[in-house]
């Protein structure tokens, strides 16, 4: 039984800031330990469950916030963007049996989910086939596409609501509640981690009788954008951010929104209005490779100024987190708490 864990942050034990899911922010070193703990518990469920071979794909931001010494012993993790074909699947085959995702979040446009978003905020909703989904319902149509089924999903209450009709009756881990985009009612540490390790046994136990989501195509992929050139306060978006990005060759104006810098970088696509970017495939798995080009136009910009503009360091406080977390138990499962 080969079981691939994606790991994503903003649904993890506790998490709720900005400030608390990207490298140099105040919050981040214990939240990426903390990240690191989710996966263990679900990697010790996975086995207890007849996993016989755990691959764990790191599918946050830049990708690189496990260690390989965050990691149990003996399961593979796989880290960093180079040669990442899927953008939150790297290490995904069509030789694993079942696919589990935790630490997920609410998708784009979801105004009181928990840094709610759908890959990156620059994307302001992602359609398939004319259907809004967050993350997970990706990531599922992507396994789908390899004969691969998705048996568990974690994250706060709004992500399953979102991602269950594509993903259908399999385990749910809720581990907060959204309450606002910065702000949640989260369960203590020492019960998401039995919750997550008690789920992921079971849904090992039963991943035979599950069945992977095939979504026949052709297949339509709808991005909305910014359309914006001057700049979009909500993304902190600044003037020449795009123009920063572009090596050599180019003779246009010295400001490009997000639109205008994804078309110009793929003449293939179409868009039927300024701010919606189209994709048509004939399979999913194509589609998938082609949003995830689609990212990669936008991304370091959309990440950078979120760090430098929108994270508030000096104000960074969570109060309360002494009800989450406990002083004796280990963020990362693997001893005493760092």
């Amino acid at each position: 039984m080969r079981v691939f864990v994606a790991v994503d942050m903003e649904g993890t034990t506790g998490l709720e800031r900005l400030e608390e899911i990207f490298r140099g922010l105040p919050g981040y070193d214990t939240f990426r330990q903390v990240m690191a703990g989710d996966a263990n518990a679900v990697v010790q469920g996975a086995i207890e469950g007849g996993a016989t071979d755990v691959i764990v794909s790191d599918s946050h931001g830049y990708m690189c916030n496990m260690h390989p010494d965050d990691i149990l012993p003996g399961v593979q993790l796989r880290r960093g963007q180079l040669q990442r074909t899927w953008c939150q699947a790297k290490g995904l085959d069509g030789d694993c049996d079942a696919v589990i995702m935790i630490g997920f979040h609410a998708k784009a446009g979801t105004e009181t989910g928990i840094l709610a978003h759908t890959w990156i905020t620059g994307f302001r909703d992602v359609r398939v086939n004319g259907e809004s989904v967050p993350e997970p319902s990706l990531n599922a149509l992507l396994a789908g596409d390899m004969g691969v089924p998705v048996i568990m999903l974690s994250g706060d209450d709004m992500v399953s609501a979102q991602a269950a009709p594509i993903l259908g009756d399999i385990e749910y881990v809720q581990l907060k509640k959204s309450v606002g985009f910065f702000e949640g009612d989260h369960l203590p540490i020492d019960r998401t981690r039995k919750l997550l390790r008690a789920s992921a046994k079971s849904a090992v136990q039963s991943a035979r009788s599950r069945q992977p989501v095939v979504l026949k195509g052709p297949v339509t992929i709808e991005v909305d954008v910014s359309a914006d050139a001057v700049g979009d306060a909500a993304l902190a978006q600044r003037p020449h951010d795009n123009i920063s990005y572009i090596d050599g060759g180019y003779a246009g104006p010295n400001v490009l929104s997000d639109f205008e810098h994804i078309m110009r970088n793929n003449p293939d696509l179409a868009s039927p209005r300024d701010g919606t970017v189209v994709i048509e495939t004939a399979t999913f798995t194509d589609a998938y490779k082609k949003l995830h080009k689609v990212l990669g136009d936008i991304y370091e910009r959309d990440i950078e100024n979120l760090i430098d503009v929108v994270a508030d360091v000096d104000g960074y406080a969570r109060p309360g987190l002494e009800n989450v977390f406990d002083d004796e138990y280990p963020l990362n499962e693997l001893g005493p708490r760092r």
